[in-house]
């Protein structure tokens, strides 16, 4: 499938799911499972890896909302320390809404090379060229900046990890500074020792019309699923 359709589809795919309910969210789920199973086990690898990274954010969604939303009370003998069942509800939707669109994402990472997705930015954005848009410098930018994210994830794991546990919260913040500043010369060191790697970009082509014909039997129901609900 042409790259740029596989970006727009991704956009339109997490627009559709971010309008929540429960038969959408039902449709998009077996629609992102189907797309990491085609990945393989690389694919669901790093979908799982990224999805642990974020399970306190998951977990502080569903709280929020558990403890802080109107409703009938999921245990009524707590009294209003009793989180409501609409809330908890709300929370796991939330959560699941993200949780898809990680998925989505590490579909269209996973599955699309530097290259081409260098090249469905380049096509999506032709219509700014007229605005002096620097849609070139705009797609190699971000497509690096994806790629670079885990290696940074990495070294601020090293950083975190260095030094024993600190004693008061003068010593905390200072560890914390040196931790930053650490991360900071790090990361600049890497860039700086990166070696550079051309990007050979294959002609332009516009997307087939069977392209655009498989985004829109994906699509369309999820779109219409979205404003039903």
């Amino acid at each position: 499938m042409h790259p740029a359709v596989r970006i727009l589809g991704v956009i339109l795919y997490i627009a559709c799911v971010a309008q929540g309910g429960w038969p959408v969210l039902t449709a998009g789920g077996a629609l992102v499972a189907a797309g990491l199973a085609r990945l393989g086990s690389p694919g669901l690898r790093r979908f799982a890896a990224m999805a642990a990274r974020l399970k306190w954010f998951f977990l502080s969604i569903v709280l929020v909302f558990g403890w802080f939303t109107p409703g009938l009370p999921l245990a009524p003998g707590l009294g209003p320390l009793s989180p409501s069942v609409t809330g908890l509800l709300q929370g796991l939707e939330r959560a699941l809404v993200l949780l898809l669109a990680l998925g989505a994402v590490v579909w269209l990472l996973q599955g699309t090379c530097r290259e081409r997705l260098v090249q469905g930015l380049l096509w999506l954005t032709r219509p700014l060229a007229r605005l002096s848009f620097p849609r070139e410098r705009f797609a190699v930018r971000l497509v690096l900046t994806l790629e670079a994210l885990p290696r940074v994830r990495l070294l601020a794991a090293e950083a975190a990890g260095m030094g024993g546990a600190a004693q008061g919260p003068r010593e905390r913040l200072r560890r914390l500074g040196d931790r930053a500043a650490t991360l900071f010369s790090r990361v600049l060191q890497a860039a700086e020792e990166a070696p550079l790697e051309p990007i050979r970009l294959p002609p332009e082509v516009p997307p087939a019309p069977r392209h655009w014909l498989v985004l829109a039997g994906v699509i369309l129901p999820l779109a219409v699923l979205a404003l039903a609900g």
